[in-house]
């Protein structure tokens, strides 16, 4: 009996690294199948018109690269997923144009940073820091 029961617990040990290796998988899977484009930031549905030349976007390689268009000016950086969900972008870096009617590239950039957290799901990306959403991303259209 004991023998079963030490073997039922091994079993389940097993399971439970494999699942958790596999949900850390399909997320940059989900990550990494699309260019995604802003849909929400800071809770508001995003507006094309307070990004100069369109929706932000964002691509994620396999690599841990991100880049996209804050709205006027392009960026890059590197991204990095826990198995805890738990989600960083750093090394930013972004061109500097001048551009008319920007003023929401800034916190695109800002919530991008600010967010350590990740969920994904088929046709959605959202960026929480803690359990606030900064973000959603859709796959983009274009």
């Amino acid at each position: 009996m004991k023998k079963l029961a030490t073997s039922t617990t091994i079993i389940a040990f097993i399971f439970t690294l494999i699942s958790c290796k596999c949900t850390e998988k399909a997320s940059v899977d989900v990550l990494t199948a699309n260019t995604w484009e802003l849909s929400m930031l800071n809770g508001k549905t995003a507006d094309t018109a307070d990004f100069g030349r369109g929706m932000p976007t964002a691509t994620f390689t396999s690599e841990n690269k991100i880049n996209g268009k804050a709205g006027c000016n392009g960026y890059g950086g590197e991204y990095q997923i826990g198995k805890d969900s738990s989600f960083k972008v750093e090394r930013v870096i972004a061109t500097k144009m001048y551009c008319v009617d920007a003023q929401g590239e800034s916190s695109f950039l800002r919530a991008l940073s600010d967010a350590n957290r990740i969920k994904t799901q088929k046709g959605k990306v959202t960026l929480l820091n803690g359990d606030k959403e900064v973000m959603v991303l859709i796959p983009s259209t274009k």
